[in-house]
């Protein structure tokens, strides 16, 4: 009886433990699943988070690259920046225009037609290709988002460049959506508010702007011979460098240099196509005396005129020198007449029409004279067929720059220094001699002698130099990124 009762006391007891044992082991069950989940939420929400900000920083990336392809194709535009703080020289005022009004605008201008029909020499892009780069970059100064696929943006907050540094600074964004925006020009901190995988990053790049200039302005003397039309056209010889304009195959013929038989440069002339265009003619003064204005010239004279004329005190090279300038209609001289330059006088000819006779310059044993003597031709007066010939047996010593003018040198006179413009040879009654050389550059016109610099900028981006992220919210000119003025550390 008692063991009876004992036992059923037993089974009654194990059943009331059963119950809630099995609720407890439920409950752990159900906490550790929740907490699974719940890691499971937060690794998953982590994942996301971390392409996102991946994707935003690779959109950066390849906008960064996308700018720098864009540079490459107009190298000018690295030098100018994105905004105009002073003067219209910059990405937002760059645009092809029939009559451009500023430097950057006619630097364009003539970038894109030396592209029509062809690509020319130095840019594989025609001119379409061009002006279509160009207004691409022009469209980034706006800071509005450009696309670059599957939900992925990028902009330029910025782009300066100094030229004291030698290199660009681009501050530029990327950013990565789930879904389409719908408004690119919103660029404000809560733009991506309708997004919550949405990332955004900035980063702050330096690209250094290297001058590279080709051999023919890689040396202290200004090149014999620059022409923006074609190649020399007939029997002439320069000892000095050409630079011409050449079409497919790109290759200047050289039986046009005539090497030195003493003091021959290393590496020796050339003749070659660069790519760049003239630089502006230097102003005419508005100071010059009212006796030295106007000149027609058609009998011997010598310049400067003693008691007659008054120099002006110019800075060349960092010195104040005395330098008289003229402002000359004409120069046509016929038989033995020649205008004189003396020696060891620095004189200006500012030139409005046609020159067609012979100057001397003969510095002989005076020293650092060559350039003393510099004519600027600009064509005011409108003439249909501008040219400039060099007759006589003298010698000339100086430096000629006239864009839009025929040049040509007949006789056996000696020529040092330079002469820049249209086109050589093409002027009928002023064919080249066969035996003398008609621009000779040993000891001739050296880069600083010149009134104003004349010496074109070569820019070529070079490898990013510093990298650096920073807060989207930085406010302009309160940059985070510390650069050095010069490092070699590579981007990223």
């Amino acid at each position: 009886m008692n063991n009876r009762l004992y036992l059923h006391l037993m089974a009654n007891k194990e059943k009331g433990f059963a119950l809630p044992l099995a609720v407890l082991i439920g409950l752990i069950l159900m906490v550790t699943g929740m907490t699974m989940m719940m890691r499971a939420q937060g690794d998953q929400s982590k994942v996301i988070a971390q392409k996102a900000r991946a994707d935003a920083f690779r959109s950066s990336e390849v906008g960064l690259a996308r700018v720098q392809d864009l540079l490459n194709s107009v190298r000018v535009m690295a030098t100018v920046g994105s905004k105009c703080t002073s003067g219209d020289n910059c990405w937002e005022k760059a645009e092809v225009v029939t009559n451009p009004s500023t430097d950057l605008q006619r630097h364009l201008r003539k970038l894109v037609d030396a592209a029509t029909p062809a690509p020319s020499c130095s840019n594989p892009n025609d001119a379409a290709t061009l002006t279509a780069k160009i207004d691409e970059l022009r469209g980034l100064s706006a800071n509005k988002w450009s696309e670059l696929g599957n939900n992925r943006y990028y902009r330029v907050v910025g782009y300066d460049y100094s030229i004291g540094t030698g290199r660009g600074v681009l501050t530029l964004e990327g950013l990565s959506r789930t879904s389409a925006a719908t408004d690119l020009t919103k660029t404000d901190l809560n733009r991506d508010s309708d997004d919550n995988a949405a990332s955004r990053n900035r980063v702050v790049v330096t690209i250094p702007i290297l001058d590279s200039p080709p051999l023919a302005f890689n040396r202290t003397t200004v090149p014999a011979l620059w022409i923006s039309d074609g190649t020399v056209e007939d029997v002439a010889k320069f000892e000095g460098d050409v630079v011409e304009k050449v079409a497919s195959p790109c290759n200047n013929k050289q039986d046009k240099i005539k090497k030195p038989t003493t003091d021959a440069p290393s590496p020796p002339y050339t003749a070659q196509f660069v790519g760049v265009f003239f630089p502006n003619l230097p102003p005419i003064p508005g100071s010059i005396p009212s006796a030295q204005e106007d000149l027609v010239l058609t009998s011997s004279k010598t310049f400067p005129r003693v008691d007659v004329d008054k120099a002006t005190p110019r800075t060349i090279n960092g010195e104040i020198v005395d330098v008289y300038e003229y402002i000359v209609n004409n120069i046509n001289l016929s038989g033995s007449d020649k205008i004189t330059i003396t020696p060891g006088k620095r004189v200006v000819f500012y030139v409005r029409g046609n020159i067609n006779g012979a100057i001397e310059h003969n510095c002989g044993t005076t020293t650092a004279c060559t350039g003393n003597l510099q004519i600027y031709a600009n064509n005011e007066l409108k003439s249909t067929t501008p040219q400039i010939c060099l007759r006589g047996s003298q010698t000339l010593q100086a430096f000629i720059f006239a864009p839009d003018y025929s040049l040509g040198k007949t006789d056996d006179g000696t020529f040092i220094g330079a002469a820049w413009g249209k086109n050589w040879g093409k002027i009928t009654d002023c064919p080249s001699s066969s035996v003398a050389v008609a621009v000779t550059q040993t000891k001739g016109v050296e880069w600083t002698e010149l009134i104003q610099d004349l010496k074109p900028k070569f820019p070529e981006l070079d490898q990013i130099a510093n990298w650096c992220e920073e807060p989207i919210d930085t406010a302009a000119g309160k940059s985070e990124c510390n650069f050095p003025t010069a490092s070699p550390s590579p981007s990223p």
